[in-house]
């Protein structure tokens, strides 16, 4: 049994993480939040630990007392104030004496050249570099960098390809390869990884599937049953944070800034391009082979298919 604590668990790829390791009775889940109690029902192995990001030394207090061994940081999106919390958290990690590994938050995607970034991608890479100073900074601490590709989820409320609204914007060609992975995939890799006695490495690469957007594009128009409207955005013009918007980005910005998202997404088109999504090197599904991943094709037939105009 491991004892895990979850930064950021009552939502998105944390709550996906929370449920994947609270499932059956083997392991003991802490969500570190700044409420008191979570905004859902849990299982008796679920338990909420109320926080404050702030104070390292009570973040030591309350990671030994609770005898965590694992801290995963699902700390989102990258700002300042939540590099800083995830810093803290680092920090107090090291000193717990209880805990033994540590997971950082992620941006999907490994370190970014200049000719690859813009300045959100920037800001990220920023971020992502400064966890991992901190971190090589307390060698008593085992630390794996997750990087698992766009997530596949986000074609039930899609982006680039908007399969709802029959539209789509295309960053570059549309032939650049892209792994995509299903985030309760990719919860059960972390499983696993948790479950292993193994030493992590610093770096693990997932993917569930790897297409290129022109082939989710012909996915997607057969679903629907017909032909959408296409654009292409250039490399030149991503790199400049100019991209198409898309009708899905509309309810998105309630809680991604509408400057924000589409920097975002004009920033991971430049990534698509230049091949970052495109992963090289040995994959954790070799390692695990019984983790059967969900393909593209069949994610967004079961999702749009006969869901016609």
């Amino acid at each position: 049994m491991v004892r895990v604590a979850i930064a950021g668990g009552t939502g998105g790829i944390g709550r996906t993480l929370l449920d994947e390791l609270a499932r059956g009775d083997e392991h003991t889940v802490f969500v570190l939040s700044r409420k008191s109690t979570l905004p859902f029902d849990a299982p008796a192995n679920v338990h909420c630990l109320s926080i404050s990001y702030d104070n390292v030394d009570d973040l030591i207090s309350l990671l030994r007392n609770n005898e965590i061994h694992t801290v995963i940081s699902t700390l989102n999106p990258p700002t300042t104030e939540v590099q800083a919390a995830q810093d803290n958290l680092i920090r107090a990690a090291a000193q717990a004496h209880t805990v033994k590994r540590f997971m950082p938050s992620e941006c999907a995607i490994e370190e970014l050249t200049f000719s690859q970034t813009t300045s959100m991608l920037s800001r990220c890479q920023t971020f992502k570099r400064q966890s991992i100073t901190v971190l090589e900074q307390h060698l008593n601490l085992e630390y794996t960098m997750v990087y698992n590709g766009y997530f596949l989820d986000h074609y039930g409320m899609p982006h680039y390809v908007d399969i709802a609204a029959c539209k789509a914007a295309i960053p570059g060609s549309g032939n650049d390869k892209v792994a995509f992975t299903l985030t309760r995939d990719v919860a059960k890799f972390v499983r696993n990884m948790v479950e292993s006695d193994e030493k992590w490495p610093v770096r693990i690469l997932i993917a569930g599937d790897t297409v290129s957007l022109n082939e989710l594009l012909e996915v997607a128009e057969q679903a629907r049953g017909t032909k959408f409207n296409i654009v292409h955005n250039s490399l030149e013009d991503l790199r400049a944070g100019r991209i198409s918007e898309m009708p899905s980005y509309l309810p998105l910005y309630e809680t991604y800034p509408k400057e924000f998202l589409l920097e975002m997404m004009a920033g991971i088109g430049v990534a698509m391009i230049t091949g970052l999504f495109d992963f090289k090197g040995d994959l954790l599904n070799e390692k695990y082979p019984d983790i059967k991943t969900t393909k593209m094709r069949d994610f967004i037939e079961t999702h749009w298919a006969g869901k016609g105009l």
